[in-house]
């Protein structure tokens, strides 16, 4: 972005300061600084426009280091959640084998029961009269 001169009046002092910002933003941060500083100038009629700026200035940087504060606590809430959404994920991936695993058993459990009751059901639709096999066996003792 092409560094561009900007025209600012704080407390009545003009300022030309060069930037790579917009006018427009460069302009919202001097108007909250002039607000700001004559704030200040207005509780407190003995305040300098220096001690103003002063003040203003500790009052950004503590605005600063809570704000890098609270960006630094988020920041560790995210990678917590994304190792908790990382943890889930391979939970729910361990689970979708366990179902896999179990329904492919129950299906061979069904077929195992499939075939015992279709070798039932042939074994009753034998005629009883007829001699098997292991009925002869017995039938010898």
């Amino acid at each position: 972005m092409p560094v561009t001169k900007v025209k600012l009046t704080i407390c009545g002092s003009s300022y030309i300061v060069s930037t790579t910002d917009s006018e427009e933003y460069v302009n919202q941060l001097a108007e909250r600084l002039d607000n700001d500083m004559t704030e200040i100038m207005t509780q407190n009629p003995s305040a300098s426009v220096a001690a103003s700026a002063v003040i203003s200035a500790l009052s950004y940087l503590d605005e600063l280091n809570k704000n890098a504060s609270s960006t630094d606590n988020m920041r560790a809430q995210i990678k917590d959640y994304l190792e908790d959404a990382a943890k889930a994920k391979l939970d729910a991936e361990n689970a979708r084998r366990q179902v896999e695993k179990l329904t492919a058993e129950l299906e061979a459990l069904k077929a195992k029961q499939a075939a015992a009751a279709q070798a039932e059901a042939a074994a009753e639709a034998e005629p009883a009269g007829e001699e098997t096999p292991a009925n002869e066996e017995s039938n010898e003792q």
